[in-house]
Order: C-alpha cells, then structure tokens, then sequence
C-alpha cells in the first residue's frame, strides 16, 4: 500500500480517483440479499411494484458513503469541452465560452463511481486486499487528516451518479492515479498484464522496427535485430488538465 503522503494530494478540478460522498445503489434479488462488505451501503431497500411486467418486482438497494470515482478525466469534461470548443469558433473569447458552458447544468452530468469498504468484511484475506495483491480491489491508506480510514475500493461494485448530488472529500497523485487504472484494467480486460521480458534479451539490440496492432491496440510490439518481437504494454495517457474546468463540477467541494 501506498504511503499516505505519496496517495493523496488536493486539486481543485474534478479528476478520475477523486473520493466523493455520494448514494449509491443496485438491483437487488426479493431475498434483499447483502453481501458484508455492502450492508453499510445497502441502508435502504425500495421495491418498484411491477417493475419488471407481469406482476414482478423490481428491487432497489441504496444507501450513502464514501466512493472513488472511476471515469475518466476526458470523459468528466467531454461535452463541456465540446461546448467550449463550439462557442470559440464563434469568435467568443476562451474565458466566457468556458464560462457560458459551465452554466449549463446539463453538461456531464454523469460519472461512474466505485465504494470503499472495509476489507475485514472481505473474503481474499485483508493482508492480500491491502497489498494490492487482489483483482477488483484498490488499497485506500488512512487520510492525513482521518478523512478516510483505511480501506478499499471495491471495484467490482460500480454505480452511476449525477455529478450534482456529490460531495468532493478529497483528491490522490497521479502515482495513486496510474495504480487506480491498472486495477481498473486488471478487473475489466487483461486479468493479468503478464507482457514481461528478460532485461538480458534486449541488451546490445536494436529495434528494427516498432508496431501497435490494431486488433491490439493495449500491446507495443518491438521487433529486434535478431528476430526476436518483445511485446510491451502501453500506459493509459493522462489528458492535459489545462482543457477542462477547474471547479464547480461537484455540487460541493472539500478539502485535502
């Protein structure tokens, strides 16, 4: 696990791993089952009478608490930067095209989160969930200020949430940032990145020439002198923070 000092850092500006306070919720069976770790958000139970046709519920658990956000930062700003973009071929100066959109509530509405939970409740062993050693869990270390308590994300639980029901708490580094999606990446795609190589097979070589599938477009391919093709796997991008707002995306802010 990450050292407090190296996980979080204050930003104002909405970005993927901001820890926010927000609802959350899921489609529950009739038997209003729980899985431990989830009964602190499951808090409340709301049954949608014929929800699915023919007579036949449809359940609902939702409940209020701490969740990192896992969409992307291009995607938090997408179409207030569309809408920035728009107003400037207009001839309207970049600071009130930015501020035009920002006044539009419609824009980005939207984002995906993910809970913390206490990795007591989990099975998988707690060493094993704090070490980052679990597929679909990311460790949490305690805040500075106790903000939050050591904990995970449980990235197999993921929600949709309206950006103006959110509270922002805090904010992580980039470093935890690159952690956070490679766990994503883990969970969702590649199950294990195993595209390693011996240091010794490269040494003295040069790459003849460098290819990016495009059936593969995760991999890099490197093929040497003497035939050999070392695959690597590229590192997700970081957008240029410059092209999105600075503040307000939340309905209110926080503190580091």
């Amino acid at each position: 696990m990450m050292s407090p000092d190296d996980f979080y850092e204050w930003h104002e500006e909405a970005r993927q791993g901001d820890i926010v306070l927000c609802g959350v919720s899921r489609i529950v069976a009739d038997d209003r089952h729980s899985p431990a770790q989830w009964e602190s958000l499951d808090t409340h139970f709301l049954e949608i009478e014929d929800g699915w046709g023919a007579g036949r519920s449809l359940g609902v658990a939702a409940g209020l608490g701490l969740a990192m956000v896992t969409t992307h930062d291009c995607q938090l700003d997408k179409e207030w930067n569309q809408r920035v973009r728009k107003l400037e071929r207009t001839g309207i100066p970049r600071e009130l095209a930015e501020r035009e959109a920002a006044s539009d509530v419609s824009l980005d509405r939207t984002l995906i989160v993910s809970p913390l939970v206490d990795p007591s409740e989990l099975r998988g062993g707690q060493g094993n969930l704090l070490a980052g050693k679990v597929i679909g869990y990311l460790p949490v270390p305690t805040h500075p200020d106790n903000l939050v308590t050591e904990c995970v994300v449980d990235l197999t639980y993921q929600c949709t949430i309206d950006r103006l029901d959110v509270a922002k708490i805090t904010s992580i580094t980039e470093a935890a940032r690159k952690q956070l999606r490679y766990a994503l990446i883990q969970l969702a795609a590649l199950r294990t990145a195993d595209l390693g190589f011996e240091v010794e097979a490269v040494v003295g070589r040069t790459i003849q020439k460098v290819e990016v599938p495009a059936r593969d477009p995760l991999t890099v391919h490197l093929q040497l002198d003497d035939g050999q093709v070392i695959q690597l796997l590229q590192q997700p991008g970081t957008p240029d923070q410059q092209t999105g707002r600075t503040g307000d995306f939340f309905s209110s802010g926080g503190h580091s």
